[in-house]
């Protein structure tokens, strides 16, 4: 299931805060519920059908069909229980058996029952289409796929089967066969918000934006309701489209049950939308209300953190880690924000305290590494940067951080063993490749001759990895300018520009490459630009987008 995906902590609120907030791993549920009641239902009526040999399971066959339509679950299991008993070969009322125990969401039970049925009557595509439907709600997404396809070869556009496998493969991130399926089936498609909604996540999933909306349109007519548009809203703040988001949410805000939720999810869809004024009105108003909940206090501080005040940005996050002092991201943006703002003990003492709560934690320790590196603290950098690899050695950013913390205490061979250890652990991991080659050029420049070439050689493997990235430029272009060699280092230094338009250094650099070739207007224009550009990097802290919090 596809999630919003959260990678800069210095724009956007956590990506935890935003999966609650949205509610998705609810949605997810939901989705489960309303395939149950429509396929088992499907079971139980095909049991009413078919006739057992034995007429005493019969007769416990029925009543239990009769039990489960009224809702009695327990007594309608006993009652197909001792059917199963009675004819332990009946296909059907092994998969009836099955039926009532995914309704009850025993679904590992369910699966048991459904499968001996199947291998009882293997032609049968009913049982077939339960099995998949149980598969399905157990995250068996291959086996379900294999048995929707098996049934679709059989029976060519089979409307339940096309649903359920659309379904099946919206959760398989295969989103244009999803579209396909799920649209050509839009009598059953209409019937429900989840499947609506499956359909309209695929359509933006595969750029086909205004189809998108089209489909969220049918919530809002929805016999669902206000949770129906409720979850349209979802859907459409998923795919950032937050004009559309933000309509849905508002045209409930009178008959939407939990106010508070749905004021905060507005909120959450303002905020992102670049509308910080009235998201923090917003958020204002439900703490007067009431409503001042760990979450609504920190997205009040992302507000006002992009709208440049930091003394109330750090007062609403220390009353979100008030209101929950267990939540760890609350610690990881309190700690960024303060460093952001070049407040670093500050920062570092909100970092001690989540490593303190949080002694296991990844995140914790990274942001540790990340402050303790800005106040040169580089040895304890070292420790903390150590601890986040013992944490989650998979993670190629603490790897990083601990080679660039070791070549900072001057541990310079240790440094490399880690970077060389690192591009063979990470190949793929351009990030690697720079900070190494970093680290080699300044060994250049302190007179280590055989350090240049290799430094080169890993800044070309980095720009390969990543053509976007600046430094492969920087480095050469500022290595050939202090050699002289003007026209080389032009042409790298004007490319790294062209990469990373927002870099104080490369119009420093071009500043100085301009000057010397006697292009005097254009590099005053570089030099105003690199004053205004360091300015503002005085006030920002660079790489804290790393620390991201991972559910």
């Amino acid at each position: 299931m596809p999630f919003p995906q959260i990678h800069d902590r210095s724009s956007m609120p956590p990506k935890s805060l935003l999966l609650h907030a949205l509610r998705i791993k609810s949605s997810w549920h939901r989705k489960f519920a309303y395939i149950a009641l429509f396929f088992f239902a499907l079971v139980l009526r095909s049991g009413l059908s078919s006739p057992a040999p034995d007429p005493e399971a019969q007769q416990h066959a029925s009543r239990g069909y009769e039990l489960a339509r009224q809702g009695n679950l327990k007594e309608a299991e006993n009652e197909l229980r001792r059917a199963a008993e009675l004819a332990p070969e009946d296909p059907q009322i092994l998969a009836g058996l099955g039926g009532i125990l995914g309704l009850q969401q025993r679904l590992k039970e369910a699966e048991v029952y459904f499968e001996k049925a199947i291998k009882l009557d293997p032609k049968n595509l009913m049982l077939r289409r339960n099995l998949a439907a149980n598969q399905w709600q157990l995250g068996q997404l291959q086996p379900a796929r294999e048995n929707l396809e098996r049934i679709l070869k059989a029976r060519p556009g089979d409307p339940p089967s096309s649903l359920l496998l659309g379904m099946v493969m919206e959760n398989l991130k295969d989103y244009a066969r999803a579209a396909d399926l799920l649209g050509s089936v839009p009598s059953l498609v209409e019937q429900r918000p989840e499947s609506l909604s499956a359909l309209a996540r695929a359509y933006y999933k595969i750029g086909q934006k205004e189809k998108a909306r089209s489909t969220l349109q049918a919530l809002q007519k929805h016999p669902g309701g206000p949770a129906a548009i409720f979850m349209g809203g979802q859907i459409a703040a998923q795919a950032d489209d937050y004009e559309v988001a933000e309509k849905m949410l508002v045209s409930i805000q009178s008959t939407y049950p939990n106010t508070a939720l749905l004021s905060y999810n507005i909120a959450l869809v303002q905020y992102r939308a670049g509308k910080l004024g009235e998201a923090q009105e917003r958020l204002v108003g439900l703490i007067q209300a009431g409503n001042a909940t760990s979450e609504v206090y920190n997205l009040l501080g992302w507000c006002y953190q992009k709208q440049d005040k930091p003394e109330e940005a750090r007062h609403a996050l220390q009353q979100a880690i008030e209101r929950d002092p267990t939540r760890e991201s609350n610690y990881l943006d309190l700690g960024m924000i303060l460093a952001s703002h070049r407040l670093f003990p500050a920062a570092l003492a909100v970092a001690k305290r989540n490593v303190e709560r949080h002694p296991a934690s990844y995140h914790a320790h990274l942001l540790k590494g990340l402050v303790e590196l800005k106040m040169d603290q580089y040895t304890d950098a070292v420790s903390s940067y150590e601890r986040a690899v013992e944490l989650d050695p998979s993670n190629p950013e603490a790897d990083r951080g601990l080679g660039v913390a070791q070549f900072a205490a001057g541990m310079i061979d240790q440094a490399k063993t880690t970077f060389e250890k690192g591009l063979r652990q990470f190949p793929q991991d351009a990030g690697h490749y720079q900070e190494y080659s970093r680290m080699l050029f300044k060994l250049a420049e302190a007179g280590d001759p055989s350090a240049e070439a290799r430094a080169v050689e890993l800044m070309k493997s980095a720009l390969k990895l990543d053509s976007s990235l600046s430094e492969p430029h920087y480095y050469p272009g500022n290595q050939a300018l202090q050699k002289g060699n003007l026209k080389e280092a032009t042409q790298h230094l004007e490319a790294a520009a062209r990469l990373d338009l927002n870099s104080s250094k490369l119009h420093y650099a071009l500043a100085r490459v301009y000057r010397r070739l006697g292009r005097d207007q254009e590099a005053a224009k570089e030099m105003e630009r690199y004053r205004e550009l360091k300015a503002a990097e005085e006030k920002s802290l660079p790489g804290f987008s790393a620390v991201v919090v991972k559910n």
